[in-house]
């Protein structure tokens, strides 16, 4: 391969990227804590004795957050799935893979250096996820060429619409309203000149034109004080019972695999929001698997690598 050539021979080695998740509810404090410390700055932390205050706060949060495992069978599939995400793209290209995370394991500190490519896995870019995770990677490694977003590859778009297709078919819905669920950020990120909304926004366009549905997109997992993205999924629904609608299908637009935000968040809480409601209502899943995800990003990094020619 070429970059074979350019970095003198060898397998080229791509960094995976995400700022993680915990994967039981035991790496819950650590993850919680890892993360708010790293931002402490961002939220007024940076104080003496900020350690202890932030492991307080992690206390806290983890006790409220550990018992949404069991309803998901006490584990959290994120990295797991992530993981079988570089297996498939490895096996497509040939490429060496390596999974690396800010905040959980396997934690970037514990990784060793050679990375050639450093792509995130996040397909739209934000200074609070995409830059947090290359901040970290500069810290560790120095810099590295890396892959900014992909969102708007016609393989990724066409994966989109595959798990909207597939999930329409599983719910036997006729005229469903069509939710697009985006991780909320404070509105503040935006306005700073953060690009994540705008990207979000015309990836939504992209994929809805090939339905005939009506769809918006909407916010989920607001987190803290302060004026975030808007509106919230209930506040959503709740508008669209009022508007005499019957069926709600919505989709996890943020996410490449099922977390705790899809199989907690919008399968438990939000679904039974809809039930009170009196909605019939059904969350369309993420096939990680699938190949047009696998070959979308398969061939970002190829094109990368031909672009190094």
């Amino acid at each position: 391969m070429i970059l074979s050539l350019l970095f003198g021979g060898g397998t080229v080695r791509v960094l995976f990227t995400y700022m993680g998740a915990p994967t039981t509810p035991d790496e819950v404090e650590d993850f919680i804590f890892r993360f708010l410390y790293d931002v402490r700055k961002d939220i007024g932390l940076d104080v003496p004795g900020a350690r202890a205050i932030i492991r307080g706060i992690a206390k806290a949060r983890a006790r409220a957050v550990r018992g949404h495992y069991a309803v998901m069978g006490g584990r959290s599939p994120l990295v797991d799935y992530m993981r079988e995400i570089a297996e498939l793209v490895s096996e497509r290209t040939g490429y060496e893979i390596t999974l690396g995370m800010c905040y959980s394991r396997p934690l970037l500190e514990e990784l060793s250096d050679g990375f050639d490519l450093v792509f995130p896995l996040y397909h739209v870019y934000s200074s609070s996820t995409t830059e947090r995770c290359l901040i970290k990677i500069r810290e560790l490694f120095g810099e590295r060429p890396y892959i900014r977003e992909w969102w708007g590859n016609e393989r990724f778009i066409a994966w989109v619409r595959h798990n909207i297709e597939k999930g329409l078919a599983e719910s036997g819905f006729e005229n469903p309203h069509v939710v697009l669920s985006v991780h909320s950020l404070p509105r503040k990120v935006i306005e700073g000149g953060d690009p994540y909304l705008k990207s979000h926004t015309e990836l939504a366009k992209r994929v809805m034109k090939a339905f005939d549905f009506e769809w918006e997109m909407a916010f989920q997992s607001r987190f803290g004080k302060g004026d975030w993205l808007g509106p919230e999924i209930p506040e959503v629904l709740e508008r669209l019972k009022e508007e005499g609608v019957e069926e709600v299908l919505v989709y996890p637009l943020s996410f490449l695999v099922e977390n705790v935000e899809t199989l907690y968040e919008l399968d438990v809480e939000y679904r039974k929001k809809a039930e009170e409601l009196g909605l019939r209502f059904y969350r369309a899943k993420l096939d990680h698997r699938h190949d047009y995800l696998i070959s979308a990003i398969a061939q970002e990094l190829r094109r990368w690598e031909d672009g190094k020619a």
